[in-house]
């Protein structure tokens, strides 16, 4: 044995020589890393949660590696819950792409899972949790991967990872958001009302929304804490004055885009969610969650200036400070614009049966191709974007969360428009001192950085977007950018063969805020089938947007074109912004064989049925995973409920509820003015349809006192009708039949008119109206009328 062995140490050296003398032949380097996944509280700007964090941090460490490498990393899971690490961003083998269910079983307490897989590409990557809703908690860290030559000189290289942080357990911000709170809406100021809409001339736009049949609009969908920097609401980067700094800035929240501007002058993008672009300078952009740009910044040789992302509903925002003494913030972001008004009114669009015809988006015009070209717009009057930008390179029409960014461009005359455009409502900070500088800025000086700040404020139209100082449409005013898309052009061309066959998908992207739930092709993930693609084919998702949110897509494995009207120079990215009422257009090729993810990357959506898999034809997934894959296409159910209790009844509903099916309890008891105490109960399972309609069936209950006196089976329907009002309707098992319309007027954030009629062939007419107003999220006033037992106070309270 010994001998042996110093023969194999004697010929080490000769191999070695041999070896690397062998053209073509690399030699991977096994890069190691360990990941403990852990439960504990967490203590962010002063406020404790319990969080989830990666060897005792939240973010986790930086993961380095040079492309080339082979990278094993150890993830141990010390919850008590199931875990999971996805790679955002890597080309990796489908069983390391650390998606349960698809990839591999999760990671189960108290046990390690080891990744292994080559390193393939360069650039600013990231990973997460893909479990349940542990991404919010704090599951996530940054990827860098160096290339193997040709590295881009600067003075300093540094990794800024954004994120939203709420002390609520998301859970609870998922059942919040099931159960169609505006609770969120009035905590971070983006409350809209009738008294608000008058106070600046927008009640117009607010009837006509009204009319429409729209919900309150938002462009975010949850009320944070805070937004952080590398975990933090403020960070500083030690940078010395007159130098070249590449940031490579992660969005890696759970649901928050971002605007990035630097108060030292213009940013310089050099790449895309990895992939290095052609260089273009930026005054402001948005970054949407899950992508990723570098960018270079010139560092000023005296001073402190803030890198700000400001959170896209600019209810709050991180910073980044580079350099040391005086400082130097960068300007706010106008609040958007709720209140405008994007669309014009038809009496087509008011009549439509469907959610999707009332948007102008009816699913035989887009079977027909009407909307397949990207940019175009469903809603009369949101295309103003491309009027005004016109038609992109190459005669294609440039997408409109493109376009809208066009003036953003790197040109001085842009940079000057936008300037006095910001210098119209506040004065500028960026290069520039303002009167609010100084050497020893305490850190959190801006009121403005938290993201829930109304909660206790009871000023009058406090939380109303009517309040804000400064309003600014998103996306056509270019304070408010969208992202910078059309301006992004690969170094070498990313076109594919024309011989290539190519396989069209077209996909709706389709929501309802008030139920949240959310779909693509007008069904959540529990209700769809795969996506079936062959290998060697291009394949091109047209994804029409008919919803009035931002989505950003994901797609895992795969690198795609961003048809984007730079030709043959489409830039690839691995995750796109889909803008409201607009189409976007991507294409890749199949070449990587396996099952693959493909969603909304906001993470309730997501949750709430944005997904699909990718599936190539003749892939067979291991069996244990083949075993457990059905547990991806599981319903969720959630629970709630509300009572009222009055000093003259009380009435309530407890609710039960996964995407399509409800099941619902109702009571209404009541006292005054009557000779006993009437009361009703009524049970019933509603199948939802749309944002529109629902079907349902049950058992309604009256009595008086102790006694019974009617049981009636019931069928109906539930039916929005124009400017919001809640139409019911249905038959009973007696002959009898009941008709109930009722509505709430959004006074202000706070203040609500309530009014229902209702007629009963048996019972006949019954009404009430009254005024409620919220205290908390759990709690509201109440004082009503009621046409049975008459005038009474008390408190609603939700559950």
């Amino acid at each position: 044995m010994l001998k042996k062995k110093k023969r194999q140490h004697m010929l080490l050296p000769v191999l070695f020589y041999i070896m690397i003398g062998m053209p073509g032949l690399v030699w991977a380097e096994i890069v190691g890393f360990e990941l403990t996944i852990a439960q504990e509280m967490v203590s962010i700007a002063g406020a404790s949660a319990e969080g989830m964090t990666i060897n005792g941090n939240i973010p986790g460490p930086t993961l380095r590696f040079k492309e080339g490498d082979t990278a094993r990393i150890l993830v141990h899971n010390r919850m008590p819950v199931a875990t999971s690490i996805h790679w955002h961003g890597l080309l990796v083998p489908p069983n390391m792409d650390g998606v349960p269910y698809i990839s591999f079983p999760p990671i189960q307490p108290d046990s390690t899972f080891t990744y292994e897989f080559p390193i393939r590409q360069s650039g600013t990557y990231w990973y997460h949790s893909h479990s349940n809703l542990q991404e919010q908690r704090g599951v996530y860290g940054s990827i860098v991967i160096e290339p193997k030559q040709g590295n881009l000189h600067v003075d300093s290289d540094h990794v800024i990872l954004l994120s939203d942080w709420t002390t609520e357990d998301p859970h609870s911000v998922l059942r919040s958001l099931k159960r169609g709170s505006e609770w969120y809406a009035l905590d971070k100021g983006s409350s809209q009302s009738i008294l608000g809409a008058s106070r600046i001339g927008k009640f117009g736009d607010y009837f006509t929304r009204e009319l429409q049949r729209m919900p309150a609009m938002d462009i975010a969908d949850v009320a944070y804490d805070y937004f952080l920097a590398n975990g933090q609401p403020e960070t500083n980067i030690n940078a010395t004055g007159g130098k070249t700094v590449r940031l490579r800035i992660i969005n890696g929240s759970a649901t928050t885009y971002f605007h990035l501007e630097y108060a030292g002058g213009p940013m310089k993008i050099v790449a895309a969610d990895g992939q290095e672009v052609q260089p273009v300078a930026q005054k402001r952009f948005l970054i949407g969650v899950a992508e990723t740009y570098d960018i270079l910044v010139e560092t000023p040789k005296n001073g402190a200036y803030e890198l700000r992302a400001t959170a896209h509903d600019a209810s709050g925002y991180a910073s980044v400070w580079l350099g040391t003494g005086e400082r130097f913030p960068a300007p706010d972001v106008p609040q958007p614009n709720l209140y405008q008004n994007m669309s014009h009114t038809s009496q087509t669009s008011i009549w439509a049966l469907t959610p999707n015809g009332a948007m102008g988006m009816p699913d035989d015009e887009i079977a027909s191709g009407k909307f397949d070209q990207p940019g175009m717009m469903g809603m009369q009057g949101m295309s103003m974007a491309q009027e005004q930008e016109g038609m992109g390179h190459g005669g294609h029409a440039t997408p409109a969360n493109q376009s809208m960014s066009a003036e953003m461009d790197s040109t001085t005359e842009s940079h000057e428009m936008m300037d006095t455009a910001m210098n119209k409502t506040h004065e500028m900070g960026s290069m520039k001192k303002t009167g609010h500088a100084s050497q020893d800025m305490p850190p959190m000086q801006h009121k403005d950085r938290k993201g829930k700040k109304y909660a206790k404020n009871f000023r009058f139209l406090a939380a109303d977007v009517s309040y804000r100082e400064d309003l600014a449409a998103d996306g056509m005013d270019p304070r408010r950018p969208w992202a910078p898309y059309s301006k992004l052009r690969a170094l070498e061309p990313t076109s594919f063969e024309t011989a290539k066959p190519i396989r069209e998908i077209r996909l709706t992207l389709d929501g309802d805020m008030e139920r949240y739930v959310w779909f693509l092709n007008n069904k959540a993930l529990s209700e769809s089938d795969l996506i079936r693609i062959r290998a060697g084919e291009v394949v091109r998702f047209i994804m029409i947007n008919r919803t009035m949110m931002h989505h950003p897509m994901h797609l895992h494995g795969h690198f795609f074109r961003v048809i984007n009207g730079q030709g043959d120079y489409a830039p690839l990215k691995h995750t796109v912004d889909v803008a409201p009422m607009s189409t976007t257009v991507i294409e890749f090729a199949a070449n990587e064989i396996g099952d693959w993810f493909f969603h909304c990357h906001l993470l309730y959506h997501m949750k709430s049925g944005m997904a699909r898999v990718i599936h190539y034809n003749g892939y067979q997934a291991a069996p244990d995973v083949a075993a457990i894959q059905s547990n991806l296409f599981k319903e969720s159910w959630y629970a709630w409920g509300e009572a009222d209790v009055l000093s003259n009844m009380t009435e309530g509903a407890l609710t039960l509820s996964d995407t399509r099916n409800i099941f619902e309890a109702q009571w209404e008891v009541g006292w005054q003015s009557v000779d006993g105490t009437d009361w009703e109960g009524l049970f019933s399972y509603d199948r939802y349809l749309n944002r529109f309609s629902s079907l349902f069936a049950g058992v309604d209950v009256t009595g008086e006192g102790d006694e019974t006196e009617e049981t009636r089976g019931i069928l109906g329907v539930h039916y929005l009708l124009p400017l919001n009002f809640e139409s019911m309707l249905w038959v009973d098992s007696d002959g009898g039949a009941r008709v109930n319309l009722e509505k709430e007027f959004a006074l202000t954030p706070r203040l609500a008119l309530i009014g229902e009629i209702q007629y009963d062939t048996h019972d006949l007419w019954e009404g009430k109206t009254g005024l409620s107003y919220t205290l908390t999220k759990s709690v509201s006033l109440l004082g009503q009328w009621h046409s049975e037992f008459g005038w009474g106070g008390g408190i609603q309270v939700r559950f």
